[in-house]
């Protein structure tokens, strides 16, 4: 199982989201995670392509 945990100062946990189940079976949230980056790499890679790497 792995999971993305949230703790306060103190150390106590605030919030764990479950990526991968104990039959390392990915759940919803992580496949939401691989989707927004993604998205965000594509994102990044069309701006650089319009704006850094333009032929003149």
């Amino acid at each position: 199982m792995l999971k993305l945990v949230g703790t306060h100062r103190d150390g106590s946990v605030a919030d764990e989201l479950v990526l991968l189940r104990d039959d390392d079976k990915p759940t919803k949230a992580l496949l939401g995670l691989v989707a927004l980056e993604l998205a965000f790499d594509t994102a990044l890679a069309c701006l650089l392509a319009k704006t850094v790497f333009k032929k003149r």
